[in-house]
């Protein structure tokens, strides 16, 4: 079974963040939809990282992703305070980031 990550788009169309999963067996040309607005997103992934290359017509048709309508937000996931708070956890009474 292939792993799976979390990655976060921004649309400048509706100015919200979403989050989407990728798996690593993932290559190719991909379209992520924005859950709130429509807009979409043409990535090109390869092992289920985003690259910079841009879609080819060597990588077939792209595959429509709709984002996570219940991960729609106004600040990026990785500034949200709750995102923070499980960033962090108890040890003698103090707190540490987790790594």
């Amino acid at each position: 079974m292939a792993r799976r990550t979390k990655e976060e788009f921004y649309c400048a169309e509706c100015s919200r963040y979403f989050l989407t999963w990728l798996r690593e067996d993932m290559t190719g040309n991909y379209s992520f939809e924005c859950p709130n607005c429509g807009h979409i997103h043409y990535r090109f992934i390869k092992e289920g990282l985003i690259t910079q290359d841009r879609h080819s017509s060597r990588a077939g048709v792209a595959e429509i992703i709709v984002g996570l309508k219940s991960t729609i937000r106004e600040t990026p996931w990785h500034s949200d305070p709750d995102f923070r708070r499980t960033c962090l956890f108890a040890i003698d009474g103090g707190c540490l980031r987790a790594e």
